[in-house]
């Protein structure tokens, strides 16, 4: 079957498709002094000025569409428009006819006409305001009714703008071009894929339809008419560049999967939502939330897209502190915990999103106090060389559970991080600085750690115990965070070493490198904020407090 027989199905089903819109009111009818009784074809017929749209109309058929009932808008172009056009090519040709008729009714004081709007074949088309132009071309006769639109002469032909993908696919030496293209994967389709019987094993057999999907494209669809995007074409040198600069930070299994990761990472820092101006601004902000520095970039080319805009440019260099950023994770967004009853989220005015939250739990710790009355022979209350005080969040709600966990999963890079948190515990009865009633209790909470792509963080080091399995410190070392009650500070982590099972706290490690996390491996990591620091005594096993947690990474960069 030759093309002008697909050409003219697909216009018949656009044709039944536009037919059952036919018993809608006329919006044209609403307009003021709208009176045309003649179809839009039949109008065009009249106009010896658009003979030659007339003959192509029907050429490609579509002048079946601009005859049937319906709402449109036509930008029909005058004779003289058409010099230079290559009528022959029916392909082509049928192309930029699709793109002159518009779905719904526009007349001159539509506002939305002014914005963009989408023609039969799905293309947008957009109004330049400075020019005064719908994709280059200008309207010169306006508003001549028909029964079933409205038609606007032009002096030239709107033009069918291609989508930005379209457009990179003419740019086949870009390195950014050549990655997306090549995240092409052939899969079945299942909704065109016909079943034709039952293998023996009870499996589908299907005649087998394929399509084309690609990961890039589905997560930033610049290749659908119905979003609006810039993307930012960098030249190879500069590609290059970024590539290698961004490559340390997303390693992988493979070195063509932390090649493929970091090539991801520079083609998807390009991607703007909606239509920007390069020009004017210094700095602009990509859909990832990645700050892009525009100051001194070239400019060689830029194509108003169907969907969009592209620009073509050459050396552009993001900082890989604006890359690599810290990552800041909410206390009140953890995903799981040991038993979730027990873990209170605050409202806290102080506190970041102003939620905290703390685990409903006990401590017990010996320190100096203060007698609240005297104890004989003693006349005078006086202060004990050591006593101990049991603190509560609930004494009637207590968690009795050793290296009780709070679960969160982190995206992070494979970078060397500092690691901090904000534990405030700002319960009266837990801290006295006179010494005169009660002590200060002392903070100390432990975090432990998998990395991306390593087992995940469990209970059971050894059967019908607490200890907290898969740690990549390995099982007697661990994060550990120490503040004051009614202290609000941002905390700085420790690496401490743990006694053996019970996983207490043991010592501070104090050799170079013992207060950062490296990760290894980008992608998920999961922490687990846990108590039971000092004792694991009955109904004692220690509170929780948690604002945030902060990871900053340690970047160097000339």
């Amino acid at each position: 079957m030759n093309t002008l027989y697909f050409r003219k199905l697909g216009i018949g089903v656009m044709l039944i498709l536009l037919g059952l819109s036919s018993c809608q009111d006329s919006a044209w009818d609403k307009h003021a002094g709208a009176t045309g009784d003649e179809t839009l074809m039949e109008l065009i017929d009249s106009r010896p000025e658009l003979s030659v749209f007339a003959r192509l109309l029907r050429k490609t058929g579509y002048d079946q569409v601009v005859k049937s009932a319906g709402s449109f808008t036509v930008f029909a172009p005058g004779n003289a428009a058409w010099a230079g056009i290559d009528t022959a090519d029916v392909v082509s040709l049928t192309r930029k006819i699709g793109t002159l008729i518009v779905h719904n009714t526009y007349f001159s004081d539509n506002t939305q006409l002014y914005v963009s709007v989408a023609s039969v074949n799905g293309k947008n088309i957009f109004y330049d305001a400075s020019a005064k132009t719908f994709n280059g071309a200008k309207i010169v006769v306006a508003d001549i009714a028909a029964s079933n639109g409205v038609l606007q002469v032009t002096d030239k032909l709107v033009e069918r703008k291609e989508n930005i993908w379209d457009y990179m696919a003419t740019v086949t030496g870009s390195s950014q071009y050549q990655y997306i293209n090549g995240l092409n994967k052939r899969v079945m389709d299942m909704e065109k894929s016909v079943p034709t019987g039952v293998y023996p094993d009870g499996k589908t057999r299907y005649d087998t339809a394929w399509k084309n999907i690609n990961n890039f494209l589905l997560r930033y669809p610049i290749d659908n008419e119905d979003s609006v995007f810039t993307y930012v074409i960098i030249d190879n040198t500069a590609f290059q560049a970024l590539y290698t600069k961004y490559r340390p930070y997303f390693a992988q299994t493979t070195a063509a999967k932390t090649d493929s990761a970091a090539l991801y990472n520079v083609s998807s820092d390009f991607v703007f939502r909606g239509l920007v101006d390069l020009t004017s601004a210094d700095t602009l902000e990509n859909v990832n939330g990645v700050k892009v520095p525009l100051t001194g970039v070239q400019i060689s080319e830029v194509y108003s897209a169907s969907n969009g805009r592209v620009y073509r440019v050459g050396q552009v260099n993001i900082p890989l502190k604006a890359k690599i950023k810290p990552v800041r994770i909410e206390g009140e967004q953890f995903v799981s915990a040991y038993d979730r009853n027990y873990v209170f989220t605050r409202y806290k005015r102080w506190a970041s999103g102003e939620r905290d939250i703390v685990l409903s739990s006990g401590a017990t710790q010996s320190d100096t106090l203060w007698r609240k009355v005297p104890v004989a022979p003693d006349t005078v209350a006086r202060r004990d060389s050591v006593a101990s005080k049991t603190y509560f969040i609930n004494s009637g709600l207590v968690a009795n559970v050793a290296n009780f966990y709070i679960e969160y999963k982190v995206p992070v890079n494979s970078a060397a991080y500092d690691v901090y948190y904000v534990a405030y515990d700002d319960i009266a009865d837990h801290f006295d600085p006179t010494y005169r009633n009660f002590g200060v209790y002392r903070v100390e909470q432990k975090l432990f750690a998998s990395m991306p792509g390593a087992p995940a963080l469990k209970h059971g080091i050894v059967d019908n115990a607490r200890g907290v399995a898969n740690n990549y410190l390995g099982e007697t070392r661990c994060f550990v965070g120490q503040t004051m009650a009614g202290v609000h500070e941002l905390t700085k982590l420790q690496q401490w070493t743990l006694e053996p099972v019970s996983q207490l706290l043991s010592a501070p490690i104090t050799a170079p490198g013992a207060d950062v996390m490296n990760v290894n491996r980008a992608g998920t990591m999961t922490l687990w904020l846990t108590n039971t620091a000092r004792s694991n005594a009955a109904s004692r096993q220690g509170l929780l407090f948690l604002d945030y947690i902060l990871l900053v990474p340690r970047i160097n960069e000339n």
